[in-house]
């Protein structure tokens, strides 16, 4: 997935030397959603840009502060995909809470952005993130491991991006206005989980849209060998841009090409079953990280059972 992301914006560092030729007009966001990776930043990103006070960037995942993707670009190509005019710009870029693979990734933010910037997190149970994210991986031929392998390390990023608030100590450092969404509450109780979104932002709570019926990502294709040849085909050199601009096509459009890949009024895929050790060990592993998310939220989210 990272390479992935390097390549998306090897265009990106093309048109960022030819900007530094010319003034961008633009503005810092206030507002970033720092993930977490399959947990349904998609879903939030598109629902978030559907209200008038607020203005999302395309591409959705602007990777500007990990250093070892699109920091070198600067701030001035970071500010150039947001609306000065819009109250409220935001991003979603899940690889903000990817560490220990990417380091300083909220120093930066809080340098660049100050503390005033409001963060969501998007979060879920962490062994079905884990499935999700492995299932992932093999349907895009990212990872032949048999399951239990894939999963069982503790060091393995399928467990790290699952210890959520082991990827959230380095902003409770810097940032006092951080708001936790579990996809179940956006899955489940779509209409109030918005509602509280939008309030977090201070934008008008009631506003609705006939298009937050709609999920994105998600689906049985993603599984299945449609989804692994799609995959595949937009990595080859000539349809790299069709992978790279898909953001920026308008919302109908996009929604065509979402229901050819990942084809969502089909439901979700089966999980595999854990092997009830692997399934036990997990639970454990991740109990006492999941209890202190629930004591920064404020609720229980009902996950490990």
């Amino acid at each position: 997935m990272v390479a992935r992301a390097h390549d998306r914006f090897a265009a990106e560092r093309r048109r960022a030397r030819r900007a530094r030729r010319r003034r961008i007009e633009g503005a810092l966001p206030n507002l970033i959603i720092i993930g977490g990776l399959k947990c349904g930043t998609t879903s939030l990103h598109h629902y978030l840009s559907l209200h008038p006070e607020i203005a999302m960037s395309r591409p959705k995942e602007l990777n500007f502060f990990v250093a070892e993707l699109n920091w070198p670009l600067g701030r001035e190509w970071y500010a150039g995909h947001f609306d000065p005019k819009a109250p409220v710009r935001g991003e979603s870029s899940p690889h903000y809470t990817n560490r220990p693979a990417f380091a300083g990734v909220a120093d930066r933010m809080r340098d660049v952005l100050g503390d005033a910037v409001r963060l969501i997190y998007v979060v879920r149970d962490p062994i079905d993130r884990m499935l999700s994210h492995y299932l992932h991986n093999v349907g895009g031929g990212y990872d032949d491991r048999p399951l239990a392998e894939a999963l069982a390390d503790p060091e393995s990023s399928y467990v790290t991006r699952s210890r959520y608030f082991f990827q959230l100590e380095s902003y409770l450092e810097s940032f006092e206005r951080i708001e936790i969404v579990s996809r179940e509450e956006l899955k489940r109780a779509r209409p109030a989980t918005m509602r509280r979104a939008f309030a977090f932002l201070d934008v008008d709570p009631d506003f609705t849209s006939e298009e937050f019926d709609r999920e994105w990502e998600t689906g049985a294709a993603k599984t299945g060998s449609r989804f692994r040849i799609l995959d595949r085909a937009v990595r080859l050199p000539g349809l790299r841009g069709v992978d790279r601009n898909f953001d920026r096509l308008p919302e109908s459009l996009r929604w065509v090409v979402e229901r050819l890949i990942h084809d969502p009024a089909g439901g979700e895929a089966p999980k595999p079953a854990l092997p009830e050790s692997l399934r036990e060990y997990l639970i454990d592993l991740f109990s006492e990280d999941v209890a202190r998310l629930e004591g920064f939220a404020g609720r229980r989210f009902g996950w490990l059972t």
